[in-house]
């Protein structure tokens, strides 16, 4: 059903399996009404539980995206302009181009945050029907040879060889670059707090 209203909001999660509280239902009714906004009406159960996903197991030292905004079409150049609020909660913007929407954005993000990682997979899927679906992207990431974080190396259990350490991340929007958006960041927030605690 649809929902609307905090305390709805807060007590259709908890129905749904979701105990949420003070900063965290703060951060996903925020998302809320973003998402309800654009969607001309409530959320089904299906986007509520994407968005809390999405803004969950948020760190004081990640990196949050604020804002993005992109040019794309068939005789353009793509380009992203991206804000974000880095650990020292400093509003930072950075613009790039790309191949694609997308790949100006993470192009941008990589900037701002200062690494450079090598996208392992990209995988979008729509929540529910209709033009007006929430999209859920996932991303799994690699740090890459020249980033400056540790490396480490897995052992594969059947087949005896080693690989990178992967983080991946996921994103919800109606938007599919913004829903890419917010999975790259997550999937670069979860290496860099992996990295960070390695050194101790």
């Amino acid at each position: 059903g649809k929902h609307s209203g905090r305390n709805a909001v807060g007590t259709r999660l908890k129905e749904l399996g979701w105990d949420l509280k003070g900063s965290d239902l703060d951060a996903v009714f925020d998302r809320f009404k973003i998402v309800a906004e654009k969607k001309k009406g409530g959320l089904e159960d299906e986007d509520l539980e994407a968005l809390v996903s999405d803004s969950a197991n948020k760190g004081p030292d990640d990196w949050t995206l604020s804002d993005l905004q992109v040019t794309t079409g068939m005789s353009g150049i793509p380009t992203a302009t991206v804000t974000m609020t880095g650990p020292d909660n400093i509003s930072r913007y950075c613009a790039a181009t790309g191949t694609g929407p997308v790949d100006a954005v993470y192009k941008a993000v990589d900037a701002l945050v200062g690494t450079s990682v090598t996208l392992e997979t990209y995988a979008m899927q729509a929540v529910n029907e209709g033009i007006d679906a929430l999209a859920t992207t996932r991303v799994t990431i690699a740090p890459s040879h020249d980033s400056g974080l540790q490396r480490s190396t897995s052992l594969h259990s059947q087949t005896g060889g080693e690989a990178a350490r992967k983080f991946s991340g996921a994103g919800s929007d109606g938007d599919v670059v913004v829903a890419s958006a917010r999975a790259y960041v997550a999937a670069i927030n979860k290496m860099i707090n992996w990295s960070k605690n390695r050194r101790g």
